[in-house]
C-alpha cells in the first residue's frame, strides 16, 4: 500500500503528465516496475482558491525582507542539492526547517500589514487541516481495509506537521496503525520519503 499526497480526482491525470511528477511520483513508478502495490490518494483537502496567489505574496515579501531568511533557505536547497534524500530525512532538514518557519513568521509578524498577518494566520489552519485530513484518510482507509504494511510518501514540507498529528494520533486508546519513521528518523512512529 502506497498512500500518496495526490487528490483522488488528479491521480490518473498526474500520472498522465510525466512534466508534473514530484520525486515521490517519479520513485512509485519506478518501485511499481518490478513490485505490485495499490496506489491510495490521501490529499482530498480543498484549500482556498485565493490561497495561492496570497502565499506567494508572503513568499516574495519575506524574501525581500529577511537576509536570514535568504540565507536558511539557501543553506538548505545546498543540502538537498549535495546530500540528497539523507538530508531531507534527517533531523537536521527538520530542524532548519522549522528555523525557516520560525523567520518566516517572524518577518510577517513584525513587519507586514495587518492583511499579510492574517494570511499567515490562515494559511497556517489550512496547512493544519490538509496535513489532519490526510493522516485521516489513511486511519479511515486501514480501518476499512486488510493488509499488513504501507507507506506515507510526503513532501518535506509537511514533515513536521505531519509528525505531530502522527503522535496525538498514537495517544489515542482507539488508534490501530502503527507508525515507523524512515532512516535516521527512526523513532517507530511512521515512514517518510522526502522531496
Amino acid at each position: 500500500m502506497i498512500f500518496e499526497e495526490i487528490r483522488p480526482t488528479d491521480h490518473e491525470s498526474l500520472y498522465a503528465d510525466v512534466s508534473r511528477h514530484t520525486v515521490e511520483m517519479h520513485a512509485i513508478r519506478e518501485y511499481l516496475k518490478s513490485n505490485k502495490c495499490r496506489q491510495v490518494p490521501v490529499d482530498d483537502y480543498e484549500m482556498p482558491d485565493d490561497f495561492g496567489a496570497y502565499m506567494h505574496a508572503l513568499d516574495d515579501f519575506v524574501g525581500s525582507n529577511s537576509i536570514p531568511y535568504r540565507e536558511t533557505m539557501d543553506e538548505m536547497s545546498r543540502k538537498k542539492f549535495e546530500l540528497g534524500f539523507g538530508y531531507l530525512n534527517s533531523l537536521e532538514f527538520i530542524s532548519s526547517f522549522k528555523e525557516s518557519e520560525r523567520i518566516y513568521k517572524e518577518t510577517i509578524l513584525n513587519y507586514g500589514n495587518d492583511l499579510a498577518k492574517s494570511k499567515l494566520s490562515q494559511w497556517d489552519e489550512q496547512i493544519r487541516k490538509r496535513d489532519s485530513s490526510m493522516l485521516e484518510n489513511i486511519h479511515s482507509f486501514c480501518q476499512q481495509s486488510d493488509f499488513k504494511e504501507g507507506v506515507f510518501l510526503v513532501g518535506a514540507g509537511h514533515m513536521s506537521s505531519i509528525m505531530v498529528g502522527i503522535e496525538q494520533r498514537t495517544k489515542n486508546p482507539t488508534n490501530f496503525v502503527t507508525w515507523r519513521y524512515w532512516g535516521e528518523l527512526d523513532t517507530s512512529k511512521a515512514c517518510f520519503l522526502e522531496e
